[in-house]
């Protein structure tokens, strides 16, 4: 009876308050885990237990060999029979509170005296065989499968879907660096067969030198032989950041991040530097839980709103709601009595404040309305005096080129090309050969025309 208590006296290993039914337990730990209520529902981790793990609850509220009998009943109906007896109908149906003396004596007798072997339910089992099959490349989004030649193709880097692996690779001209090195094993023989004969000094000095030499050309070898193997490391690594984090596919990530609110897809774009720091489950799982901590956030922020409101129930929020856009538009609407005092000593600002709410009115009741043209301010008049040419013009030419805003060296060039160009044609000269003569404004080509005819440089061509 000790024993049996022991073993059914569990404690959550976080808060070590005994468990009772429901709690949870853990599926993908290796170690049985089982958690409390209060602790599962923190998001509590221990050891190598994470919050994400599969789980299911542990209850004592289902039937097992009876439908009227839960597996509480059944376990404190064997533990009152090893208290007081085999017998003691009486006292077990009284401490048990739920049955009856008869009830507890036939479900006793029937399932573990005349039926010990009975089992518990279990499910039926599911046989289905698996036959595997060749993968057919098919043209696909996701996984990113694209035509040859397709936005999609260009945008993914060179990627060979059907390959699986890059056209280009990293470094992509590094085998060239090895293609022509050779290791040489006479040269080693022959110079242990010289070093064994008798020669004179300088010659072994000769030899010293080519050994020195060769020996110096073969570390040179393995070094490149080192970089090579670094950088395939490094081809392989950047392969596995891509894979891992599923960078391929640069629309799906794009569309991935959109999803999230404002806030929170400024943040994922600032760590978006840091997902190497993180396995990308883990790193997926940390955006997440910021993004749901910010909804929980704007929740609480709207619930405290709704209590400073004086709102209690949940069916209230949806007439405040209502009212408080309809309190909002009647704000709107007062302001428009004091943009109309701050604007009617102007007749031009009120004459458009006036226009603008027209068009916002007939927009509001689904009207197509023609915006009207805003006037184009006129520009100031240039300032020329001291600019290259001011001294070689007429105060009517000067006053011509500071409303019209042209330099003086270019009004005086213009008016060279007219007259040479009237002078072809007998002193007379038409508005249409101007304007192919100068590439500037055709507004300014017309005054600058107009007033070359009033001032009698040039003739007006007849029609």
């Amino acid at each position: 009876m000790e024993d049996s208590d022991e073993e059914t006296k569990l404690q959550c290993p976080v808060c070590s308050q005994q468990l009772k039914e429901p709690y949870v337990r853990c599926l993908s730990c290796p170690n049985p885990l089982l958690l409390c209520l209060n602790c599962f529902a923190r998001g509590t981790e221990v050891g190598e237990h994470q919050n994400n793990h599969s789980y299911n609850f542990v209850r004592d509220d289902i039937p097992l060999f009876e439908s009227s009998w839960t597996a509480a009943e059944e376990l404190k109906l064997l533990s009152l029979i090893s208290e007081f007896g085999f017998g003691n109908w009486s006292d077990i149906a009284q401490q048990l509170k739920t049955k009856s003396k008869q009830e507890c004596e036939r479900h006793y007798l029937n399932c573990f005296v005349e039926n010990p072997n009975k089992q518990l339910p279990s499910f039926p089992e599911f046989n289905q065989a698996y036959y595997p099959s060749p993968v057919a490349f098919k043209l696909s989004d996701d996984p990113p499968r694209p035509q040859d030649g397709s936005p999609l193709f260009l945008e993914m880097g060179g990627y060979s879907a059907a390959a699986g692996d890059f056209n280009v690779e990293y470094n992509n001209f590094i085998e060239l660096e090895l293609k022509d090195m050779t290791f040489d094993t006479d040269d080693n023989n022959e110079q242990e067969n010289k070093e064994e004969g008798e020669q004179e000094t300088d010659e072994d000095d000769i030899e010293d030198a080519e050994k020195e030499d060769h020996n110096f050309l073969t570390e040179l070898k393995l070094a490149v032989i080192h970089i090579y193997r670094e950088c395939i490391k490094e081809r392989w690594r950047r392969k596995k950041i891509i894979r891992d984090y599923g960078l391929i596919n640069i629309r799906k990530i794009t569309s991935f991040n959109r999803h999230y609110d404002r806030i929170v897809r400024h943040t994922v774009s600032a760590l978006n530097v840091f997902n190497r720091l993180l396995p990308p489950t883990e790193f997926d799982l940390y955006i997440e839980s910021l993004h749901y901590g910010e909804e929980l956030r704007n929740e609480i922020r709207k619930l405290q709103e709704y209590r400073e409101n004086g709102l209690r129930l949940r069916h209230q929020i949806k007439n405040f709601n209502q009212l408080k856009s309809r309190r909002d538009l009647e704000k709107q609407e007062h302001h428009l009595l004091s943009e109309v005092l701050s604007n009617i000593q102007n007749d031009a600002a009120c004459k458009t404040f006036l226009q603008r709410q027209a068009v916002l009115e007939h927009i509001s009741k689904g009207q197509n309305v023609a915006l009207p043209t805003a006037p184009r301010r006129s520009a100031p008049p240039l300032e020329i005096t001291g600019l290259p040419g001011y001294d070689k013009l007429l105060p009517k030419e000067k006053e011509l080129c500071a409303v019209v805003r042209l330099v003086p060296d270019a009004y005086l060039e213009f008016k060279r090309l007219l007259q040479q160009e009237s002078q072809k044609f007998e002193g007379s000269l038409k508005l249409a050969q101007a304007r192919t003569l100068i590439k500037i404004d055709v507004n300014k080509t017309r005054k600058l025309y107009d007033f070359l005819v009033q001032e009698n440089i040039i003739k007006k061509a007849p029609p």
